[in-house]
């Protein structure tokens, strides 16, 4: 598909970037999305496969709601605890997903506006949208095979975790350390320098900070889960 820029008395057609392209062809997906970025289409699609992914893992993942909540429940409020983590697990897969790319963007504008890069915020939202199908693929590659191996859908299988099987923060972090994880990164880093006209060794240290906090978000999280 394309775009079509009327400059004076000619027709300029910008190709559209497109969601597979990103695998095969990243930086030409990342030049489309500098001339021309497109976001609703690809938005709801990631946005659907979330929701998809969200509702397959709260079906399978095994939970003892009685020591989570720290309660004796009957079968009856087990059963409306889990119509309650779905539902919740649905709208947080719909709306979750275009809510935290529309935050990242509005955080990297920011980091931009700091640094003077010359970028627009529907430039950065678009390229977000456009990275995170690689992590999109991860998901549902992951969850793919966990059913097939009747697995735990909570631990995918590209991460070290995936090898190692450990619990609390260091499972938490080795959780993080994932082949389509890193895959979105550096690709995220070569968006910024291509759509951002931000410096490598800048664009790669914003990346390697996000990580690292994600590494810390892990951490807490597996803590968190490790305790109950």
């Amino acid at each position: 598909m394309q775009n079509e820029t009327i400059i004076g008395r000619e027709t300029i057609r910008i190709k559209k970037p497109t969601l597979y392209g990103m695998i095969f062809s990243p930086r030409e997906q990342f030049e489309r999305i500098k001339a021309g970025p497109v976001i609703w289409l690809p938005l709801i699609l990631l946005s659907i496969v979330s929701m998809c992914v969200a509702i397959f893992v709260t079906l399978n993942i095994d939970i003892e709601y009685g020591a989570v909540y720290g309660l004796e429940l009957t079968d009856d409020e087990i059963s409306v605890m889990k119509a309650i983590n779905l539902v919740l697990a649905t709208l947080g897969g719909l709306l979750g997903a275009p809510i935290s790319y529309a935050i990242f963007a509005l955080i990297l504008l920011g980091i931009s506006r700091m640094i003077k890069a010359e970028v627009g915020y529907k430039q950065l939202f678009s390229l977000i949208i456009y990275v995170s199908f690689i992590s999109m693929i991860g998901q549902v590659i992951n969850q793919f095979f966990i059913m097939m191996i009747d697995g735990n859908p909570a631990v995918y299988l590209t991460s070290l975790n995936g090898f190692i099987r450990a619990n609390g923060v260091l499972g938490g972090m080795l959780g993080v350390i994932e082949v389509f994880s890193i895959w979105y990164y550096i690709l995220l880093g070569i968006g910024l320098v291509k759509v951002a006209n931000i410096s490598k060794p800048v664009a790669y240290t914003i990346m390697v900070i996000f990580f690292i906090i994600t590494l810390i978000v892990a951490a807490i999280n597996g803590l968190f889960q490790g305790n109950i």
